[in-house]
């Protein structure tokens, strides 16, 4: 036993380095932002442009939007948030809880539009809960759409799995999000959609939960958006063996519920710096949002759960897998994007059966967060896939 420990001890003395800098999950705000970028030319991939203009912008015939009509820009945000989209969206809202895989209580809630056309199942990301996405449940409301959210096990109110703190972000498997998902999906969603069609809207690690859903139970969604989806993690300089190794020995050597080297618990995040977004006005909101409430705060990654990102990840991006999705998809990639990298996305857009890449070029990975100039476009353009 003490030959094992040292052994693991040297192991990660040797790699001690790798995830001070490495992997790039985001501290529960954000996190560290490095560019990234690779180029899509010549891989068969479908691929469209991101500009728009205001003119499309305030009326579009063929959609239906008049998107200026209830546009929440970032001027005077906190303000109009308060005033303008948080009365709307909760009086439409419905709250519960179901139970998940190992009978975890899971989180849900269910926004009911006026004259519904249709219903959007939102799956969030790392750390998130639905407290990020009021906006978009808005939006979403506003251009005729039931909305349905859960936070995924682990996080928000759906509660903690940490081992090593309450902050912390574990799981047992990757699949344990899949068949939560699929719960959710059979109990609240399909028994309140009165019939109309279900569309998804998923980002970064709900991108990953949400296209390895695709894959196993394609007959729940007729259209799907993926924002940032993670398809490929980021390890920063570092070979993705070389992580790998270092993570999988972490998990053979009993440290499966211990930090990731360099990744902490959570903790007040107060500078702009190196976020996922360039709109000061929305992080802030949101930043605030999460520093006052303990119940939706997160921190880092665990070995283990890191471990199952990188094995799903490796899943969702095989050929025999990917090609099974044979829905229309619209996957956003962030062209400044420090978190996900795209090579992932682009294997995923490549195989499935009917998925256009749209590269922001000027976003970070939080699209859906962004400024202005990024995000009312990108808002206009997921409506109209959604519409259309």
């Amino acid at each position: 036993m003490k030959n094992n420990f040292l052994k693991f001890g040297i192991c990660m003395l040797a790699a001690g380095t790798i995830f001070c800098s490495s992997i790039g999950f985001h501290k529960t705000v954000y996190g560290t932002d490095t560019k990234r970028s690779e180029d899509n030319s010549d891989n068969g991939i479908k691929e469209s442009s991101n500009e728009i203009s205001d003119t499309e912008i305030k009326r579009d015939p063929e959609s239906g939007i008049n998107l200026d009509s209830f546009y929440i820009s970032e001027d005077n945000y906190k303000e109009n948030m308060n005033n303008i989209v948080m009365p709307y969206i909760e009086n439409r809202m419905k709250s519960g809880y179901i139970d998940g895989i190992d009978n975890a209580k899971l989180y849900y809630e269910l926004y009911n539009a006026d004259d519904a056309k249709g219903n959007i199942v939102i799956s969030h990301g790392y750390t998130e809960s639905l407290e990020k996405y009021h906006e978009m449940i808005y939006y979403f409301l506003k251009s005729g759409y039931n909305v349905f959210g859960i936070e995924h096990r682990g996080h928000g109110r759906s509660g903690s799995l940490g081992v090593a703190d309450k902050s912390q972000i574990y799981v047992n498997s990757f699949s344990d999000y899949i068949e939560d998902f699929k719960t959710f999906m059979d109990e609240v969603v399909v028994p309140n959609s009165n019939g109309m069609e279900l569309y998804l809207y998923a980002h970064s690690m709900g991108g990953a939960i949400g296209s390895r859903f695709l894959e196993v139970y394609p007959q729940y969604f007729s259209k799907a958006v993926l924002n940032a989806p993670m398809m490929e993690v980021d390890t920063g300089n570092i070979p993705d063996f070389i992580a790998k190794v270092v993570v999988k020995a972490a998990v053979a050597f009993g440290q499966d519920g211990k930090y990731v080297i360099g990744k902490k618990p959570f903790s007040p995040c107060y500078s702009f710096d190196s976020v996922g977004t360039s709109s000061e006005n929305r992080w802030t909101y949101i930043n605030e949002l999460i520093n006052e409430n303990e119940e939706i705060q997160r921190g880092e990654a665990s070995y283990k759960w890191t471990d199952e990102a990188f094995k799903v990840t490796k899943e969702i991006t095989k050929k025999e897998n990917a090609s099974k999705v044979t829905i229309p998809i619209l996957l956003f990639q962030a062209g400044d994007d420090a978190y996900v990298r795209p090579g992932g996305q682009n294997k995923f857009a490549e195989y499935a059966q009917n998925c256009e890449l749209v590269k922001m070029d000027n976003a970070k990975h939080e699209i859906y967060l962004e400024n202005d100039d990024i995000q009312k476009p990108y808002i206009k353009q997921l409506i109209e896939f959604y519409n259309n």
